[in-house]
């Protein structure tokens, strides 16, 4: 059993921060008021260890120099004093450790006490005999040893009870928190149902452009092409008319030319036939005989 007191020594006893421990190395420190110790009709003995916590770690105090530590039990009508045990080799006072010894005649004074407390006090006696006052460091609680069982038992569960209702608080906080991650998944999923409405919408509407625009395309590639083709066909057209233009002027000088050249043989004859008629022959002139 571990015991935690905030209660100060007197100044000859230093201002320590104590707790008393036994030697069981699974005990945890008890804060003041918690500690338990059993009390059975026979011999015992407690072995508590004093701590100092320095830098959050626990200090075995020197108590050769705090005077007289006491185990003390007070009821009504009576009260037992029990000084630390000094006759063992084995205690270290020097390492915080103090040993106390009840007999069976106090254990059967204290069962029958109407008061289940216990202090642990401590005094200083001077070489003159003079006394300081006790400073009590620490008190607890005794219980007998089979009414101990039953409240280790009772303790035990209640312990569970403790432990179960904080437990099932961190569920319950925990199972909050995952309704209101589920409420604002639902609403986030509802909002993302909505927005997907509203792009599937916009698609629809997107493939509906694509489409006029396709067919507003093709008809101004039909019109391009067509009027491509009218264009060429005009200047097919008009290269035609200027061939034949062409051709017809050709043939007109062609005509020329041939008709020029008979005028001139018809001429040409009139006037050798002129001048053969005449004895000598010459352009444009007569014959003379």
């Amino acid at each position: 059993m571990s015991i935690d007191t905030n209660i100060t020594l007197t100044a000859p006893q230093k201002e320590y921060y104590q707790r008393f421990v036994n030697l069981g190395v699974n005990d945890l420190p008890m804060p003041q008021g918690d500690g338990v110790i059993r009390i059975s009709p026979f011999d015992d003995y407690y072995l508590f260890t004093l701590f100092n916590e320095v830098d959050g770690e626990d200090t075995p105090i020197d108590l050769s120099n705090v005077g007289d530590i006491f185990l003390n039990f007070i009821g009504t009508n009576d009260e037992i004093d029990i000084k630390n045990h000094t006759q063992v080799e084995d205690i270290d006072i020097a390492q915080g450790e103090v040993l106390f010894r009840i007999t069976r005649d106090d254990s059967r004074k204290i069962l029958a006490l109407d008061n289940n407390n216990f202090y642990i006090s401590t005094k200083m006696i001077a070489e003159d005999g003079n006394v300081s006052d006790e400073s009590v460091v620490y008190q607890g609680i005794w219980l007998a040893v089979d009414e101990a069982s039953r409240t280790s038992l009772t303790s035990q569960i209640e312990d569970q009870r403790i432990e179960y209702s904080i437990e099932l608080a961190k569920l319950q906080e925990e199972n909050e928190l995952l309704k209101k991650e589920n409420a604002e998944l639902i609403e986030s999923a509802g909002q993302d149902t909505i927005t997907i409405q509203t792009l599937e919408a916009t698609i629809v509407e997107l493939e509906n452009e694509v489409q006029e625009l396709t067919n507003a395309n093709k008809n101004a590639v039909n019109d391009l092409a067509r009027a491509r083709a009218k264009n060429a066909q005009a200047l097919a057209q008009k290269r035609l008319l200027e061939k034949q233009q062409v051709d017809a002027l050709k043939k007109s000088r062609q005509v020329a030319q041939t008709g020029s050249r008979s005028r001139w043989f018809f001429r040409n004859a009139a006037n050798n036939l002129e001048g053969y008629g005449g004895g000598k022959f010459g352009r444009g002139g007569r014959s003379q005989l």
